[in-house]
């Protein structure tokens, strides 16, 4: 009976730059003409053709009809060393299914997503696509080329062979994707349960198949959906508001980022923008989930708003503050009615990105905000200067926490290294004005939260180790409403000579208080709880501290935490997580989601040997301090 079904089939083909693209395979020639009419209407494509394929191989064109549109070639997108890392770095064709890798392959081939109008979730999954896409010169041999340069270092090969693993596992993707039809059952699953049923369908398998089973299924799901708006409606019809479980959400939360993180979604899901600033300004609205209903925005772009202001979904937070940023990077005016409406509408839109410590988007907000500044409070046809725009912006910023954060995000960004001397001292200016320390806490942060996280930001925008440390230490020794902290500029090295650029030092007088600090080690790797904060994250997700390359390790694998003054460490994955500790003949299994408290030393281990790995083993000491 199946053979019978498939015997014939009816594939879509577009040409574009001469090259033929599968858009669709279908069982049937009546929606294959549906199809090829839609694109048609597009005038995206220069000739559209169905092709009738019997059970042997043979093709048969049975339409083709030419349109004047389709003349620009589509080629990859510019990414370099910070889109890459050990999240995204496969080994196996399994690994293609990721979250992460799926996210730097929508970045580097972003044109032609939009031209298919599909994600990478969907198109991994498809036979005829892969085929043809293997193909096109333009995309396919550019493509591996720039990833197997980025890799290759990584990996600690050369690029000629990291070249030649990506080949052989993209053979690989389309071997799957020929045997794809068994995952049906999956689909099943989450049209029949949900994402709670498919997540249950999923366990019954190997972890590392689930990227696979879970994306196929979603992309069933996907695939009908002919436009942007429409897969976004597909997505949320599996939220649910009340009793979500965390995995649930997070597993819908990617798939949501993944539909909406480019131009061409977003400018879909949009609909009403009379201008940039006013699109600028619905995608910041729809981030804090309070879009006005009364503009004529996408019943979808309305849905997603009001998902997002549920709480959660933290990576479709970050793609639509990816392309507010996009936005505010490139040339086009907010408003077409001159520059006093340019800078108001500027301003609401820096006001609506503010958050407790600096700008909602991080290091690249900071830059795009700083930069688009620059044009918009320009004067007699010249843009402001780099220290004008970074006073101006963090003037609007009504509380030192703001401004703080805001300097050393731009610190970390590239724009903001180049005037880093610049940074550096309106940080200190800002830290002379503090009068407590709990100017710098969030509500239901501690003091304690807050000089951890401190100190990392000071250290990664760069502020001199001995400046930074002078603030963390003063930070420490104010009690809540006392004396400023009164911070010079910058400290003169131990032993060395005063300059111009150190010509002020820092006394730190802070009571010495025994304590204890956790120091965890793991391949020329170090980390110390409270310093890097007060939980440390294992697993391979290029989020956490330590960042492993192990196939049976999950994304968040296993937490080492400082609570009521108790080092902790926590099971969060699948596969488990074991503690070696000296004196104990064989390593001890924690139970997952409880937390264990952790004796002076050991080891965490994380991996199998019985699979042919190498086990991660990260050690830890408690000391005193």
């Amino acid at each position: 009976m199946m053979s019978g079904r498939r015997s014939v089939t009816f594939e879509v083909v577009v040409e574009q730059g001469g090259k033929p693209n599968i858009d669709g395979v279908f069982p049937d020639e009546a929606a294959a003409r549906e199809r090829a009419a839609y694109l048609l209407r597009l005038a995206k494509f220069p000739v559209v053709r169905i092709l009738k394929v019997n059970q042997a191989g043979k093709e048969e064109v049975i339409f083709q009809k030419s349109t004047s549109g389709g003349g620009k070639p589509t080629t990859i997108s510019t990414i370099d060393e910070t889109d890459v890392g050990p999240a995204n770095l496969c080994t196996d064709a399994l690994q293609l299914f990721s979250y992460e890798s799926r996210m730097l392959l929508l970045r580097l081939l972003r044109g032609y997503w939009d031209d298919q109008a599909v994600i990478p979730a969907e198109q991994l999954h498809r036979y005829y696509p892969l085929r043809y896409f293997e193909r096109e010169a333009l995309l396919f041999n550019p493509a591996v080329s720039r990833l197997a340069t980025l890799q290759a270092p990584l990996l600690g090969v050369k690029p000629f062979d990291r070249h030649d693993q990506l080949l052989r596992m993209f053979t690989r993707l389309k071997e799957m994707a020929q045997a794809s039809d068994t995952l049906a059952p999956f689909d099943a699953a989450l049209a029949r349960g949900g994402v709670d049923g498919l997540l249950a369908a999923a366990a019954e398998r190997p972890p590392e198949e689930r990227d696979r089973l879970v994306t196929h299924a979603f992309a069933a799901v996907l695939e009908p959906c002919r436009d942007w708006p429409g897969k976004v409606k597909a997505l949320l019809r599996f939220h649910r508001e009340d009793g979500e479980e965390e995995a649930n959400r997070r597993l819908l939360d990617q798939m949501l980022a993944e539909t909406v993180d480019g131009r061409e979604p977003v400018r879909a899901l949009i609909g009403y923008a009379p201008d940039l600033g006013a699109a600028l300004h619905s995608l910041i609205a729809a981030v804090h989930g309070d879009l006005d209903d009364r503009l004529p925005h996408t019943d979808e772009l309305l849905a997603l708003s009001n998902a997002l202001g549920g709480g959660g979904f933290d990576e479709t937070r970050k793609a639509l503050l990816r392309r507010v940023q996009g936005g505010l990077t490139g040339l086009t005016p907010l408003t077409r009615t001159g520059t006093a409406a340019e800078g108001k509408a500027f301003g609401l839109i820096v006001d609506r990105l503010t958050n407790f410590d600096g700008f909602l988007g991080g290091a690249g907000m900071a830059e795009a905000l700083t930069r688009r500044a620059k044009t918009v409070w320009s004067s007699g046809g010249q843009d402001a200067s780099f220290d004008t725009a970074v006073q101006r912006l963090a003037t609007r910023l009504p509380a030192p926490a703001q401004r703080i954060g805001y300097l050393l995000d731009l610190a970390t960004s590239p724009f903001g290294r180049n005037k880093l001397s610049v940074l550096i001292r309106q940080v200190a200016t800002e830290f002379e004005s503090i009068t407590s320390a709990r100017e710098l806490v969030a509500p239901g942060v501690s003091t304690d939260d807050v000089r951890s996280g401190l100190g990392r930001r000071l250290r990664a925008a760069g502020i001199p180790r001995a400046l930074a440390e002078g603030l963390i230490a003063k930070i420490a020794a104010i009690p809540d409403g006392e004396r400023s902290l009164g911070i010079p500029l910058l400290a003169a090295p131990s032993g060395g000579t005063v300059t111009r650029a150190t010509q002020e030092t820092i006394l730190i007088d802070v009571p010495k208080v025994a304590a204890e600090r956790l120091v965890l080690f793991w391949r020329g790797q170090t980390r110390a709880i409270p310093e890097d904060g007060t939980q440390l994250v294992i697993g391979r997700s290029s989020q956490c501290q330590f960042v492993l390359d192990i196939a049976s390790a999950s994304r968040r694998h296993a937490a080492v935490s400082r609570q009521n003054g108790v080092f902790l460490v926590e099971d969060l994955s699948r596969n488990g997580t074991y503690l070696a500790v000296p004196g104990v003949a064989e390593p001890r299994r924690l139970k997952s989601g409880e937390p264990l408290p952790l004796p002076p030393r050991g080891e965490i281990v994380i991996g199998s040997a019985e699979l042919g790995e190498e086990p991660a083993r990260i050690a830890w000491e408690i000391v005193k301090r």
